[in-house]
């Protein structure tokens, strides 16, 4: 826990628990000067040895928090994080009396299937068949749905173990996990599991998979905040995967989608979010919308910002997503406006490799401080290191990032001409 002692601020002060990396370039480049930003919990971020795993009492850990922190002054908690990050914030934020989300809509939105019961409940007409599956009891007996079906763990990041599957066979293969990895999953998801068993009925466990109806069709996601009650659409990106996959390739803002379209989207979020019950912070939505039935569906729901996308939104809109959720989270009201930024299109580009790899080299400080230079505003994150192999990190079935490049031009055919050039720039060599 990192504090400074306690006086009048005149900054307002505010608590970032389970910091990323995207949070620390973001909040201590631009908004040290305007918040008193405080830290805790990044520890929490690393994956826990066996022992601190079967140690480790969430509830506990948010009343000592909260104790650690009462009477310091505090305005505002955000975190960013999906897991553990946005439900810790709710939690030690409502025992501080903070404005933060109800601590019981955001483990239930960030449960894919009693998510998929809130959807079902706003959003009917966007909402696919699903039902939970047990991962460890043999192929499932479906009561709604049939093969094929599209899969993913109800308690999941990035597309992990997502797939879709067409018979038995390929669901014995989707569900496979040795014992290292089932222990593993244990300790990651018992604090969730903890949080379940006191927000919800409990019947679908952290560690369930649900199987929906496959969707087809363009990918976006519409971010937004609630506030007041009120949800408010900031915009929505598209989401472009390498050609026969489902990993993303980048992430495009403006969407090219016809304005008709968005508008549904734009709607459906709407009227999702405030039906949930979800208040005071950021969120996104991912959606499809199938041009041949014209049908625009939820894929999951997100209750917390799009920390990747947070300047892109600066580039295009003027206003960064952080400044939206630092707002919300010392109770101001947020200043949103639309294309007042310097650029006319930005993405968020995903390098990867289809193949596992030892990593060889990474660019130098030098040869990053080159595309910078370059490419004024532009950021990069270099998600692995000389010596690893890209399998030792989270990854997407089948496919390995290796380093995410946010980047902005004039108009979308600049912007990808500047992306070739930025990838000659960047040499990642492999062992």
């Amino acid at each position: 826990m990192r504090s400074a002692p306690l006086s009048r601020p005149e900054r307002p002060r505010v608590l970032v628990l389970c910091p990323g990396a995207w949070d620390k370039v973001a909040l201590e480049t631009r908004f040290e000067g305007r918040y008193e930003l405080l830290y805790d919990g990044e520890n929490l971020v690393e994956s826990p040895s066996l022992w601190e795993g079967l140690r480790f009492d969430v509830f506990r850990w948010v009343e000592r928090t909260a104790a650690a922190w009462r009477g310091q002054g505090l305005v505002g908690v955000v975190g960013t994080g999906d897991y553990p990050g946005c439900m810790l914030a709710s939690l030690v934020g409502e025992r501080l009396g903070l404005p933060v989300p109800a601590p019981a809509v955001v483990v239930r939105l960030s449960h894919k299937y009693y998510s998929r019961r809130i959807q079902q409940e706003w959003v009917p007409e966007a909402t696919p068949t699903f039902e939970p599956l047990h991962p460890f009891a043999g192929p499932p007996r479906m009561e709604r749905l049939d093969y094929p079906l599209f899969i993913k763990p109800v308690k999941g990041t990035m597309s992990i173990r997502a797939r879709r599957v067409n018979d038995a066979r390929e669901w014995r293969e989707a569900v496979r996990f040795s014992w290292r990895e089932r222990l593993e999953k244990y300790l990651l998801l018992r604090p969730y599991q903890h949080l379940l068993e006191r927000y919800t009925d409990a019947r679908v466990p952290a560690w369930y998979f649900i199987g929906e109806t496959p969707l087809t069709g363009t990918q976006v996601t519409v971010d937004g905040f609630v506030e007041g009650g009120k949800a408010v659409v900031m915009g929505i990106v598209d989401s472009v995967m390498y050609p026969g996959t489902i990993s993303f390739q980048r992430f495009e803002y403006p969407s090219v989608l016809p304005e008709p379209v968005q508008a549904r989207m734009r709607e459906v979020a709407v009227r999702l979010m405030e039906g949930s019950g979800f208040d005071h912070a950021c969120f996104n939505v991912e959606m499809f919308h199938d041009a041949a039935s014209d049908r625009v569906m939820v894929i999951e729901v997100n209750p917390r910002m799009s920390y990747q996308f947070a300047d892109l939104y600066e580039r295009v809109d003027g206003m960064n997503t952080y400044e939206a959720q630092l707002a919300l989270a010392v109770g101001r009201p947020v200043p949103w406006r639309r294309r007042a930024g310097r650029d006319g299109a930005v993405a968020s580009f995903v390098m990867r490799r289809f193949s596992d790899a030892r990593v060889a080299r990474v660019p130098s400080a030098e040869e990053l401080a080159r595309v910078k230079e370059r490419f004024p505003g532009t950021v990069i994150q270099v998600l692995c290191a000389p010596g690893e192999r890209l399998s030792e990190h989270d990854q997407d079935v089948g496919s390995y990032r290796y380093c995410i490049v946010n980047l902005g031009a004039p108009t979308r055919e600049e912007l990808l001409e500047r992306y070739e050039q930025v990838e000659r720039m960047l040499p990642f060599t492999w062992g």
